[in-house]
């Protein structure tokens, strides 16, 4: 942004109403996206890992704004202690999560029940080394949950599915591009029904001013209902949209018909309803 405290100005224009709150969460956003190991010291490996953290800190964005006391301090100082506050949370849970990955891969053959033959595990003898027989359940489940999948455990499930660790990577990699442009999508959805919203209160106003133009009060009723209509259409997408995986976009990464994923993610579910299949 070129400035000394390019955030504090983002505020500072927020406050004047020239930026919307989610405009504002997007330009923060966007510049930490971009800033993260330079600027607040929150190092990644990965760009992937550093997107990761933002969306899961993207949520909490608008209660931060809501939080800010301007008297305290400056609002690049409050945001990037924040930024490191939530990076230690983030952290510790990600241990926490590749610590139940490792048990999970670590258990022993006889802690898992096999639904049937088809999608029975096999653990070899050799330590550390794992083998499927149903791989494609697998990868798919693997996909499926995607977001909470770590670089160790693409390793290690490629190598039990027989994979490249680069090619499950760059599938995973293409769930979260994908995830990234959904959540842009709803972002500009959301800051276009609030416009909207606003756009229709006006209408209200100038309506209960008594206009005395039939045709002009006509014409701004009109705007008015079609203005309302809109806006619930917008409301229903909001409410339908899914930023994670869906079926129709694992078919498409798999290059297999949606039906074929949804049945096998319907006999996964099932099976594990029935306890049939336990990790």
């Amino acid at each position: 942004m070129g400035a000394e405290n390019p955030l504090s100005l983002l505020y500072e224009r927020y406050a004047s109403g020239y930026l919307t709150v989610h405009e504002l969460e997007a330009r923060i956003f966007e510049y930490v996206l971009e800033s993260c190991n330079d600027e607040y010291g929150l190092y990644f490996k990965h760009r992937s890992e550093r997107i990761d953290f933002l969306c899961w800190f993207y949520p909490r964005m608008q209660g931060l704004i809501k939080r800010y006391e301007q008297t305290c301090s400056s609002f690049d100082a409050y945001v990037a202690s924040t930024l490191r506050f939530s990076y230690r949370s983030y952290k510790e849970r990600s241990k926490r999560h590749a610590a139940a990955e490792t048990a999970c891969w670590n258990a022993s053959s006889s802690d898992l029940t096999s639904c049937d033959s088809e999608m029975a595990y096999d653990v070899e003898a050799m330590p550390g080394k794992y083998k499927v027989k149903a791989p494609k359940y697998v990868l798919l489940v693997l996909l499926k949950s995607y977001y909470y999948v770590s670089d160790e455990l693409v390793h290690k499930a490629a190598e039990a599915l027989d994979m490249a660790p680069e090619i499950l990577g760059k599938m995973i990699d293409t769930l979260h591009a994908l995830q990234m442009k959904k959540i842009e999508k709803m972002q500009k959805l959301i800051s276009a029904a609030h416009c909207l919203y606003y756009r229709c209160l006006n209408y209200e106003r100038q309506l209960a001013n008594k206009i005395e133009n039939p045709h002009v009060y006509g014409l701004i009723l009109q705007r008015l209902e079609r203005g309302r209509r809109r806006l619930e259409n917008m409301r229903k997408r909001l409410k339908s949209t899914r930023i994670e995986a869906t079926n129709s976009d694992l078919a498409k990464l798999l290059g297999v018909p949606k039906g074929t994923i949804d049945s096998r993610l319907a006999l996964i579910k099932n099976k594990l309803s029935a306890n049939e299949l336990n990790f």
